[in-house]
């Protein structure tokens, strides 16, 4: 087991470093809205699936070398990035998967969300118990066992709903700093399993998955509460105390206002984020209270080739889609 030291480096921020939405909004420019229509419309005409979209297909010369910039400061800066000024009105929500489909394909390769094969998820309220994004109310720090994450919001929430994010290796520091002690139990990590998991055919990993980690000597962190919750059946008050109490402190430092950006998602939004170094939660929201109206996001899953691989024993996933990513589709 590495020995816990202080990270320091781009992804290690805290929120009090980026109150203002400039040092980390892209607005569109006129040129790139134009190459956006046109790629929407060439996917649209030619009847492409998304796996058919390629940076080829949905071409974009006018954000190449923004999208450039973007991959970087994914894998090797802050590890987010937002892009603002598309016309949710223009399009359809079919259009604006499209687009977010589009625009990840610049940076790396989509990948399926669940057995089903869905590679673009909904983020709504449908009682969908086991998956974060299927059930409605707040959700706790945790990130997505897939490289980046990417979304663009169809519709908000009536009140409320916001995306905070979190660097994990801010957090790893303040717990260094103030419980060292706890630090060897989420370097030593914890065993991963969930009913959706183990129904896809993945058994509950025999190995722990350190919630910090050095992968190549990047930074690396895994921290999926859901799935520590139910290892071997069991419920989460089964893991020994002092496991519960550095889940319990990373999830409060997390949480501390200074540590995190609470971000709205306004719709036609895009929003990635690197998995590997942020951490997120959702906060309670009020639906409208027409159905037609529910909170509804799209998310994407996006594998990066070029970053440096997680090895086996750091991974929760065994059987994958694409690119080592991802959850295969189930057979019929």
């Amino acid at each position: 087991m590495q020995q816990p030291q202080a990270v320091h480096g781009p992804c290690v921020w805290r929120g009090t470093d980026y109150r203002n939405p400039a040092d980390w909004v892209y607005t569109l420019s006129a040129q790139a809205l134009a190459d956006i229509d046109r790629a929407v419309r060439h996917a649209r005409e030619a009847g492409l699936g998304l796996d058919e979209i390629t940076p080829a297909e949905f071409d974009l010369p006018a954000l190449a070398g923004d999208l450039a910039t973007m991959a970087e400061i994914l894998h090797s800066g802050r590890g987010f990035v937002r892009l603002q000024g598309i016309d949710r009105a223009r399009y359809s929500d079919d259009e604006l998967g499209i687009i977010l489909w589009g625009l990840g394909t610049h940076l790396g390769i989509g990948v399926s969300q669940s057995q089903r094969g869905d590679r673009l998820g909904h983020v709504q309220d449908r009682g969908e118990v086991g998956r974060y994004y299927g059930i409605g109310g707040p959700i706790e720090v945790h990130m997505d066992p897939v490289d980046v994450t990417g979304l663009m919001c169809l519709t908000p929430a009536m009140h409320g709903g916001a995306t905070p994010l979190m660097s994990s290796f801010a957090v790893h520091n303040v717990i260094l700093a103030e419980r060292p002690d706890l630090l060897p139990v989420l370097y030593r990590g914890f065993h991963y399993g969930s009913e959706t998991v183990i129904k896809g055919g993945l058994p509950i990993t025999e190995h722990r998955i350190p919630v910090f980690n050095f992968v190549a000597g990047e930074p690396d962190c895994f921290f999926l509460p859901a799935a520590i919750r139910g290892p071997n059946g069991e419920p989460r008050d089964a893991l020994p105390a002092i496991e519960r109490e550095a889940i319990d402190l990373l999830q409060a430092v997390a949480d501390r206002p200074d540590m995190k950006i609470d971000m709205l998602i306004d719709p036609a939004t895009v929003q990635f984020i690197n998995n590997r170094v942020i951490l997120h939660a959702r906060s309670d929201y009020a639906d409208w209270p027409e159905p037609e109206r529910k909170r509804h996001l799209l998310r994407m899953w996006v594998m990066m080739p070029a970053w440096p691989k997680r090895p086996p024993e750091v991974q929760m996933l065994r059987s994958t889609d694409r690119a080592g990513g991802g959850i295969a589709k189930a057979e019929a």
